[in-house]
């Protein structure tokens, strides 16, 4: 009678562990990040097709002196995206890219990724391989992810891309500091990095 007891109980714990196994997180739609789009906006969208499906409302138009004018979807809120057209003038018809800024942005990838999420972090989504990135010295892009050695992330997320920022640093050396702001591009794993706190600050989506 012990033995059968021990059997049901194993056969019990067995199913238990299986089904833990198995159970898999899922991301809402709303909020999924993939090569069609963000949630509801998509790649393939016209301004028109986002003004049937969103509403004016949540529209406003913005510039900067980098990329030109773009589209803001919901300013000022965690949901906000803003959008960049290849066209420089209305009417826009064709997405270059989508850029999720926000900190506490619910977006994410399949497998989890968010702004906010440490370099480190980030690393480890891509295999352990190394980012290579512009540095954040660099006058143009700085800190705009430019390359994921054969990691993971390409096969996974083939759309995707993002910006890094420096958000926080231990003492450095002056000399090495200097050395380290001289370089154009810079890859996560050089030495100085280990004393800096980065985070991904902006997470771009672009069409293949």
């Amino acid at each position: 009678m012990k033995h059968s007891y021990l059997l049901l109980l194993f056969i019990v714990l067995f199913g238990c562990n299986e089904k833990t196994e198995k159970k898999v997180e899922t991301i809402d739609p709303k909020f999924l990040i993939s090569c069609e789009g963000v949630g509801v906006v998509k790649l393939k969208d016209t301004y028109a097709d986002l003004q049937k499906k969103l509403g004016d409302s949540v529209l406003s138009a913005h510039e900067n002196n980098v990329a030109g004018k773009f589209t803001s979807v919901w300013a000022d809120d965690p949901r906000q995206l803003n959008i960049y057209w290849k066209e420089t003038e209305a009417p826009f018809k064709t997405i270059k890219y989508i850029d999720i800024i926000d900190a506490m942005s619910p977006y994410m990838t399949k497998d989890s990724i968010g702004v906010g999420m440490s370099m480190k972090d980030l690393v480890r989504k891509n295999g352990g391989m190394a980012l290579t990135f512009k540095n954040f010295s660099a006058m143009r892009e700085p800190g705009v992810i430019k390359g994921f050695n054969n990691g993971e992330i390409p096969t996974s997320n083939p759309c995707f891309g993002g910006i890094l920022e420096w958000t926080d640093q231990k003492p450095i050396d002056v000399n090495e500091m200097r050395e380290f702001q001289a370089q154009d591009e810079v890859k996560s794993f050089d030495r100085i990095l280990q004393r800096y706190d980065v985070i991904l600050s902006t997470i771009r989506i672009s069409p293949k």
